[in-house]
């Protein structure tokens, strides 16, 4: 009966403990027992009225009240304004100029061709550099130099990527690494990969060719090399081909007549792909087609290669032109263009020195680079994440297509093209 009779008292969220009174016992005891007063003790028992507690009654025990901590009320803060425009940067360069002295070099340099690009926009640039070759574990120490910064590039050691990119995420530094780490970075929001992996570049460049070979015949050259990138593409090509029906030949690279016989079509386009990129593999492969079209002069061939056949256009330019070559590259430097012999020209009377004549032009790649992201910033500011799909761009060799990884957190470059030497000797750029 007694919780029914307390309910109907609204006193049960007051209430603690039951407790049935033993021979001699007072209100006072039982009181003293429980460490309550006996004015709560007895409100806690309004139904009781005896002052002498009878053996064997049950007793309500007053829950003592607890203290209430004191609670600082804050004001809540409002929102910091998003800013569509930041006339004032800090950029940032880690870079390891101590250990890869030339090519770090003309980086930075076109870091700052492209810094001076912005400035005469009307934008204002304060620029720190730290080399970067130092150990991973000294990253934590520079954590008090780096504040403040928009933007950093760097760095390229992969074993440096971790440390840096936890900083930056930290003091929410936006984080531009110039080359693939390696590293899957996928709760870094504000991190950038402009250079894309070879796995990222291969599954762009299958997708083109889809479209531009829907009927191919794909050939792939088995070299005999360990070139990874090379099987990459042809791995990338075989699981394409099995999901869409296309066609699909492997031939020895020294194989024999008969083999080349079998896996080419006379009346499909052939598609060839070697699994190594590698000049001598090149050089043989064309010299087994030169062989081939001489017996089959009307069978139509079409020869897929891989960024670093830049290097030997020079050499072997009418040789692309003749098997209808498609280079798949994220990079292109035209040494031809106006734009870009001004460009080289003003590299050199900045710095008294030639451009290397390497592939890709780290120079460029630095100019590229940096403009597209302080010009960027300096003109969409905190919109930049949302808006840079709206950016202009006239690079001298490198574009940008970033998208977040599928974890929606970093950004990668998916840009990739075609360099097409057409059978008509012409270049064209396939985006």
């Amino acid at each position: 009966m007694c919780p029914l009779l307390l309910c109907g008292q609204n006193t049960l969220s007051a209430l603690g403990n039951m407790h049935t009174v033993a021979k001699g016992q007072t209100w006072e005891s039982v009181a003293a027992d429980y460490a309550v007063s006996v004015a709560e003790l007895q409100a806690a028992n309004p139904d009781i009225t005896r002052r002498k507690l009878k053996k064997g009654t049950l007793l309500i025990i007053p829950r003592k009240p607890q203290p209430v901590e004191a609670v600082e009320v804050v004001a809540p803060q409002p929102a910091p304004a998003v800013r569509t425009a930041l006339p004032h940067l800090k950029v940032g360069v880690l870079l390891p100029f101590s250990q890869d002295k030339a090519r770090m070099a003309e980086l930075y340099r076109g870091l700052l061709m492209a810094a001076d690009s912005v400035r005469k926009n009307g934008t204002d640039l304060d620029i720190y550099a730290w080399d970067g070759g130092i150990a991973s574990s000294k990253i934590e120490q520079m954590q008090s130099e780096f504040k403040g910064l928009d933007i950093l590039f760097g760095p390229t050691e992969a074993t440096q990527v971790p440390a840096v990119a936890e900083v930056c995420r930290e003091q929410g530094i936006r984080l531009v690494l110039p080359f693939a780490s390696g590293q899957v970075l996928q709760d870094y929001p504000l991190v950038y990969n402009a250079t894309a992996t070879n796995t990222v570049v291969f599954e762009e460049a299958v997708k083109k060719m889809e479209a531009v070979f829907p009927d191919g015949n794909i050939i792939t050259v088995n070299t005999g090399s360990q070139d990874n990138q090379g099987k990459v593409l042809c791995e990338t090509l075989v699981q394409s081909a099995a999901k869409h029906g296309a066609t699909l030949g492997r031939i020895d690279l020294e194989g024999d007549a008969a083999a080349y016989e079998s896996a080419f079509s006379q009346t499909r386009g052939n598609v060839v792909v070697l699994d190594n990129a590698g000049t001598r593999s090149l050089n043989i492969m064309l010299a087994r087609l030169k062989d081939f079209r001489r017996q089959h002069p009307d069978c139509r061939i079409s020869l897929i290669g891989f960024p670093e056949w830049q290097e030997t256009t020079q050499m072997l330019l009418n040789d692309f032109f003749a098997f209808d070559t498609y280079i798949v590259s994220p990079y292109y430097y035209n040494v031809l263009d106006e734009s870009t012999k001004r460009f080289q020209r003003a590299y050199e009377d900045a710095f008294h020195t030639p451009i290397a004549q390497n592939y890709p032009r780290y120079a460029a790649l630095g100019f590229d680079l940096g403009y597209y992201f302080m010009s960027g910033l300096s003109r969409q500011g905190d919109t930049f994440e949302q808006m840079q799909g709206s950016l202009v761009q006239n690079p001298y060799q490198n574009r940008f297509s970033f998208e977040r990884l599928p974890s929606g957190m970093s950004f990668t470059n998916r840009f990739v093209q075609f360099i097409h030497f057409t059978p008509e000797k012409k270049i064209e750029i396939i985006r």
